[in-house]
């Protein structure tokens, strides 16, 4: 295990904003985490737990702690089963990764979440999700190391207590995801309800297998996303709304036909809609802080800028959309605490 101090967060988030962090400790097994915990408990220091930084906004006065980046490698496969495939996987592999490679293997129940950053450990704690696809619908369990008992738990997919861009390991840090085991199928299952997949369709592309959708499915999400390269983003920088039937039906008295799916909780209406349509909001920008043209959903953050600007543009944007439409947005990405 390697510890790096006073390390810029713009190096260790997409996008690329943050002071330094005090400490940085890269882990490659759960000896290397039990040893930076260690570290951390010697010299009085909170941890915060991050993979390949895609969903966290960081402070531009720093965390005065440890940042435990996950290093863990490795995927098996248990193929015991003649329709069904187990997927062992180490929490520092990177997801799309992972992805293209049970697609190779033709094996379904990723292809639609193809193109998402980040690694396989962060996946169960956001629940990730795209393209009338996510997590839960193929998450078997999940191994953590609790720091609080120094010990190891699996935890069911009941146990991981799933919801819509949420998990318990959200709510408990002390809970840091070692290994995720998933089950996927031989037998073709394609999800192409989606509208921009059905729209593919449509015009005569090919999704019969899980590499077709899966290819499909980055040049959706290309066509919605900043480049990496030339600007910082965290993707989708909030949550769709979900409605009571109530809210829904004076959301459209007031406004027309909006969009909507079907949700456990109610009504799920695409925040996009709100912003572009409603809001007039898309390409707005705050001095380096933008909604993309593209999928106002995702806010942008050009080279020089602050996570104040940051801040400023999602306070401005969460403001304007309870004025307009009464209702309350949750944010997708996490802010890391200062200390």
């Amino acid at each position: 295990m390697t510890i790096q101090e006073y390390v810029p967060l713009a190096s260790l988030t997409t996008l690329k904003v943050g002071g330094n962090a005090r400490a940085v400790a890269q882990v490659s097994n759960e000896a290397e985490l039990r040893e930076a915990l260690e570290f951390a408990r010697a010299n009085a220091l909170s941890f915060y737990v991050l993979g390949e930084g895609s969903n966290v906004l960081a402070h531009d006065d720093g965390y005065d702690g440890l940042i435990i980046r996950m290093g863990m490698r490795g995927v098996t496969y248990d193929e015991a089963e003649q329709d069904t495939v187990r997927v062992h996987v180490a929490a520092g592999e990177n997801w799309d990764a992972l992805v293209r490679e049970v697609a190779a293997r033709g094996l379904w129940g990723f292809e639609n979440l193809a193109g998402i950053p980040g690694t396989v450990g962060a996946a169960p704690v956001q629940n990730i999700g795209a393209y009338g696809a996510d997590i839960a619908q193929t998450l078997e369990s999940v191994e953590a190391y609790d720091a609080g008992t120094d010990t190891v738990h699996t935890f069911s997919k009941e146990d991981c207590q799933l919801g819509y861009r949420d998990s318990r390991f959200k709510h408990e840090p002390n809970l840091i995801i070692v290994r995720v085991h998933f089950v996927l199928t031989r037998v073709p299952s394609p999800r192409i309800e989606y509208g921009d997949l059905l729209a593919a369709k449509e015009q005569g592309t090919d999704l019969t297998t899980p590499e077709a959708i899966g290819n499909v499915v980055r040049a959706i999400r290309n066509k919605k996303f900043p480049d990496l390269s030339v600007s910082g983003t965290a993707g989708s920088f909030f949550k769709n709304p979900v409605l009571s039937p109530e809210a829904y039906a004076a959301l459209e008295r007031e406004y027309g036909a909006v969009p909507r799916f079907p949700h456990p909780h109610g009504i799920k209406v695409p925040l996009a809609f709100i912003l572009d349509r409603i809001l007039a909001l898309r390409g707005f920008r705050l001095g380096n802080a933008s909604l993309f043209g593209a999928q106002p959903l995702v806010l942008v953050l050009d080279a020089g800028g602050t996570a104040r600007e940051i801040e400023a543009l999602a306070q401005h944007v969460e403001t304007l959309v309870k004025e307009k439409t009464n209702i309350s947005i949750e944010r997708e990405v996490r802010s890391l605490p200062k200390k």
